[in-house]
């Protein structure tokens, strides 16, 4: 019987004099970090003297290795240097003005109250046929750069992305968990300007504003969630302009293709009713993306798919939140009535249609990888398995029942929270499979990425 080889070594690169002094950089096996000052680096230094992409490292498991972008200034013990490796507790590497050195730190070990707490998740992300979320994953370290102060400069730096100047190399990819901000900006802005609009017909009983209000109320939160999976695509090969198209096409065809397949399969409705959208609607807005970005070839990674359908779940989500909002004001006669429902369906937009979508797009994209996509991939058990899912979900939230002694939390019906989460663990477990993608491509040097 052969023995497991022994965990890799665990190391940290921490800086002790300079402007970053305090600052502890995890390194982990087999992901490639980009240090630097601007928004595209994986980590961000506060040094006046580093650029905006200055470094990369990558840890192999045993050697600590790093190269500069663009021949930064850096020096490796005091000389100059490019490229080189670091040995822990010995070396100091010099980033701007900055002192960094490397540390050798004790692996952590699991505690069973994790174990215990996560098992039901990883029963159900064994049965989607999904990878776990490993041990070291951390919501809060994913979200902790959200309150970072940001110029204008800083948000024109983040939106310009994915064109065929600001593509990435492959090798400059950074196939770590992105750290997303600007979801959060555009949410703040959004409701800002709902607001604004609110005032308008609540103080000064202006009708001409109420198209406005229910149109930016539609958009304002499943917009913000698409910004945020337009962020976590690390590989920054799709610009912001496709993913607006892809929102404003993808969302009007897939409510065409939806209607088209509702008035062709009543019986559907007379037998499931309001469920039977979970057949219909997943089964347009995945013919959706199918129908327009199928053929792309120059975005075949697990990201991009998990994006496009982000995009087109949006849309959708976006017209027809409009379109009860101006239902709920034709039958009632009442503003307040039709911004209860509009708000309703703002705060679950992040739990339904987008990550529906996004997740079995990105189910899609998982077996077309690098190569065309044939129709027989859809037969394919890990992706009929994710379908599966996604529709019993969908058909579950449309059900016109809740979850015995179970109350609702701020109007919000216990199971559609319940289904809300294990949508997103189905999303994290997928962006962490994208990003491993990368890595293996990385590594292996087998392919470039395709710039637009």
């Amino acid at each position: 019987m052969q023995t497991p080889p022994p965990p890799p070594d665990l190391f940290t690169l921490q800086c002790y004099v300079g402007p970053d002094a305090g600052k502890t950089i995890a390194l982990t096996p087999y992901l490639r970090l980009l240090l630097g000052s601007g928004t595209q680096s994986t980590y961000r230094l506060a040094d006046p003297y580093v650029a905006d992409q200055h470094l990369n490292l990558f840890f192999d498991g045993g050697r600590v290795q790093f190269h500069t972008v663009d021949n930064q200034y850096i020096r490796l013990n005091g000389a100059p240097a490019m490229a080189g490796e670091m040995a822990p507790g010995i070396d100091t590497l010099q980033i701007g003005t900055s002192l960094w050195r490397l540390l050798k730190s004790d692996q952590p070990a699991a505690s069973s109250t994790d174990h215990q707490f996560g098992e039901p998740f990883q029963r159900f992300s064994s049965f989607a046929g999904i990878d776990q979320l490993d041990k070291d994953f951390s919501l809060k370290a994913i979200f902790s750069r959200i309150g970072e102060k940001r110029t204008d400069e800083d948000i024109e730096k983040a939106f310009t992305v994915g064109t065929s100047d600001t593509t990435p190399p492959l090798g400059a990819v950074a196939a770590s968990w992105p750290q997303p901000w600007l979801f959060a900006r555009i949410a703040s802005a959004a409701l800002l300007v709902f607001w604004g609009l609110y005032l308008g017909v609540a103080q000064f009983s202006n009708i001409i504003v109420i198209p406005g209000l229910l149109f930016v109320g539609a958009f304002a939160v499943p917009f913000a969630c698409l910004i945020f999976f337009w962020e976590m695509n690390a590989p920054q090969n799709v610009s912001l302009y496709q993913t607006v198209k892809l929102l404003f096409t993808g969302g009007i065809l897939s409510i065409l293709i939806s209607l088209l397949f509702f008035s062709n399969v009543g019986f559907l409705s007379s037998w499931l009713g309001a469920s039977s959208a979970g057949i219909v609607e997943e089964s347009g807005k995945l013919l959706t993306v199918l129908a327009l970005m199928r053929n792309k070839r120059k975005y075949p990674w697990i990201l991009n798919g998990l994006l496009f359908g982000a995009a087109v779940g949006t849309g959708f989500a976006a017209f027809e939140s409009a379109g009860y909002a101006f239902v709920a004001l034709l039958e009632y006669g009442s503003v307040e009535v039709a911004l209860a429902n509009i708000v309703a369906r703002g705060i679950m937009a992040p739990f339904a249609h987008i990550i529906w979508t996004a997740t079995t797009a990105a189910a899609v994209w998982r077996l077309k990888g690098f190569g065309n996509f044939r129709w027989e991939l859809l037969r394919q058990k890990s992706f009929l398995r994710i379908f599966f899912l996604v529709v019993v979900m969908h058909m579950l939230w449309n059900a016109g029942f809740d979850l015995p002694l179970l109350p609702s939390i701020f109007g919000i019906q216990f199971k559609h929270i319940l289904l809300g989460l294990l949508g997103w663990v189905m999303v994290l477990s997928l962006i962490q499979e994208g990003l491993k993608q990368i890595k293996k491509a990385q590594r292996e040097g087998e392919t470039t990425l395709i710039r637009p």
